[in-house]
């Protein structure tokens, strides 16, 4: 961290000579000659921020503890100026100061530049909802928000604060603040305690309908078993293991609104259990294309759904991955989809569009062919179907040399095998094929 003092100058009336000086942290300049050491104490008569983005003009002067009315000189300013770099947030913070135009106080300017980093913040494990230790931190620190940077000096007053706040319920575990990220967000700051996270050893599901507790057990325990649990990471592996087994039948209101852990009793690390509300079984109503047209049979054929059933979301994932596949087959690559639902709860029905991106058309480039001779090699170029510059069709190298092997080309063929060079740049692709004879 740079902290400076920018030049301070102050003529109030007749009473005070031009003070001017520099305070940096790495070498003080030497005072200048005949100037007061520092400047007399007067009100306080308009106080400005400078600099500042992620936080008010209000947060800074609170955190700063000079406010207007109050006399104040060198000696004032300052100490908010050492407050204010003492809480972490800032990168560099200054103050200059002038004569007002009445003559009887100061214009004070705060200067400030915040750091370029700041990161969203969530608590784990600790006894005290997170509304509470919102509300503390935002009591105790006008500074304190929803993203705040992760300097040490920051963390460890958040700490203080929040074991402070616990040992008063008789909780005096140690806690650590720290950036982290899981796989539901990017980088953020976690308060939680200091001891490593327990890892999950069993998950336990409850309520869960129609379908056998078994089948998300199973589902769950490839992806969640074995690893540190974490609230939010946890909820994220249900919605993309366990919710798919209910929308593969319907429940597509299905939620997982408690989620409990307790010690397991006979291995090391917690037992998860996890209530389920599976909510009614909804059918598909109607099915409809948007974004583009279809490269090859109708999008209709190719998604093969049938309305006025059970909306088995499976078969719905399914539909979207041949379609795409389709879009491969004539030279978009990069082809992908979005399914956007339309849920009519009074009904219990749900129509889908399939939001169809394309991307760029893919051309064959160059076609190199290795392993055979001046004879041979003419062969199967000859036989090669994509001529360069034309769409290229991702399926179409292993199929090409499926049909060789099959068709008995060559006598004693051993192997062969492709490789493709994807240009992202001028959208080709360039093949090689390899035979080994």
């Amino acid at each position: 961290m740079r902290i400076f003092l920018v030049p301070v100058a102050v003529m109030l009336a007749s009473q005070l000579a031009i003070t001017s000086q520099t305070r940096r942290t790495s070498k003080p300049a030497p005072a200048a000659a005949a100037v007061p050491a520092d400047a007399a104490p007067f009100p306080i008569e308009s106080l400005s921020v400078q600099g500042n983005h992620l936080y008010s003009a209000n947060q800074i002067v609170a955190a700063s503890g000079i406010h207007l009315g109050q006399a104040a000189g060198t000696t004032e300013f300052e100490a908010a100026r050492q407050r204010l770099a003492a809480t972490g947030a800032f990168d560099k913070v200054g103050y200059r100061y002038a004569p007002a135009k009445d003559g009887k106080g100061y214009d004070a300017t705060i200067e400030v530049t915040e750091m370029p980093q700041v990161y969203p913040v969530r608590f784990e494990d600790l006894p005290a909802t997170d509304t509470e230790l919102r509300t503390l931190l935002k009591a105790k620190d006008p500074l304190f928000g929803d993203r705040i940077p992760a300097t040490k000096p920051e963390l460890d007053r958040y700490v203080r604060m929040i074991s402070d706040f616990l040992a008063a319920r008789d909780y005096h575990e140690a806690i650590i603040g720290k950036t982290t990220s899981d796989a539901t967000t990017d980088l953020m700051v976690v308060f939680r305690p200091a001891r490593p996270r327990p890892n999950v050893a069993r998950v336990k599901f409850i309520n869960t309908g129609d379908v056998p507790s078994g089948i998300l057990q199973t589902k769950m325990y490839g992806v969640a078993v074995g690893m540190p649990f974490v609230d939010a990471q946890f909820r994220l592996l249900l919605e993309t293991a366990a919710r798919p087994v209910y929308e593969a039948r319907g429940m597509i209101r299905v939620q997982f609104p408690k989620i409990e852990i307790a010690p397991s009793k006979d291995v090391e690390g917690v037992d998860v259990t996890v209530s389920v509300e599976p909510g009614p079984v909804y059918k598909l109503q109607r099915v409809s294309f948007a974004g583009a047209e279809a490269p090859r049979e109708p999008f209709a054929k190719l998604a093969n759904l049938k309305t006025n059933q059970t909306a088995n979301f499976d078969e719905i994932r399914a539909a979207q991955d041949r379609i795409a596949q389709s879009f491969r087959r004539s030279g978009y690559l990069d082809a992908s989809s979005e399914i956007k639902r339309d849920v009519n709860d009074t009904d219990r029905t749900v129509s889908v569009t399939l939001q169809i991106m394309p991307g760029p058309l893919y051309t064959l480039g160059q076609l190199d062919i290795l392993g055979l001779d001046i004879e041979s090699e003419p062969v199967i170029r000859k036989m090669w179907g994509i001529a360069p510059g034309k769409p290229f069709n991702a399926e179409y190298p292993d199929h090409f040399l499926d049909v060789v092997k099959k068709d008995g080309v060559f006598d004693n063929l051993k192997t062969t095998r492709s490789e493709t060079n994807t240009n992202r740049q001028n959208h080709t692709v360039d093949v090689t094929l390899y035979f080994n004879k």
